[in-house]
């Protein structure tokens, strides 16, 4: 009976060093400021989820699918805006602004420029593609925590707060799967289901 029990906690003791060998390797290596600068890498990406919006008069969730390529973008919305889909697209020289019930597009020299004015939204889509992948915009000072894996958890910058959770390794870059922005009376709320990454 003796012989048996230290067979069980010999083989107990194996599969917890196993285990805990299992999840060393999953975590991020290298350090806050390596994980950030892999980041700049990845210029080519689409995300798929939820998106929901608080405004000061309203509040909505719809689906999201967002192509970035570089300065190019495509942000596709579906729900939040009533029936039909809403489309953004556009790079650094213009944008484009599709809403339910227009026969064309509107244009602008900036995307936030025609969200601001038809649909009224402080949208900060120049900056949402960096902080979506978890990393500041560059250029302008941020204030960022990280925990204790190196992963940037919090961040503050342009007078937004967004925070991180959810994060899992794509193609050997870890990011985050949620992503909260909330500033100026606005909140926005990213659940990502799917990261594609075509760098």
């Amino acid at each position: 009976m003796m012989h048996i029990k230290r067979q069980l906690l010999g083989v107990s003791f194996l599969l917890l060093v196993l285990l805990q060998s299992g999840c060393a390797s999953m975590l991020p290596t290298g350090g806050k400021d390596t994980l950030q600068s892999q980041l700049n890498k990845v210029q080519h990406w689409q995300v798929r989820g939820k998106m929901s919006v608080r405004t000061p008069d309203d509040s909505a969730t719809g689906y999201l699918d967002w192509k970035q390529n570089k300065r190019e973008f495509d942000i596709y919305i579906a729900g939040p805006l009533g029936q039909g889909a809403t489309r953004l697209s556009g790079d650094k020289d213009r944008a484009e602004l599709t809403l339910p019930g227009w026969d064309s597009p509107r244009d602008a020299k900036s995307p936030e420029e025609l969200m601001l004015l038809y649909l009224g939204w402080n949208f900060p889509v120049s900056d949402i593609r960096y902080w979506v992948k978890g990393q500041p915009s560059p250029g302008a000072k941020a204030v960022t925590e990280f925990d204790d894996t190196g992963l940037l958890s919090k961040m503050t910058q342009h007078g937004w707060e967004i925070t991180y959770k959810r994060y899992s390794r794509q193609n050997g870059y870890w990011l985050p799967g949620l992503v909260k922005v909330s500033g100026h009376d606005f909140r926005f709320t990213f659940s990502i289901r799917e990261w594609t990454l075509h760098d």
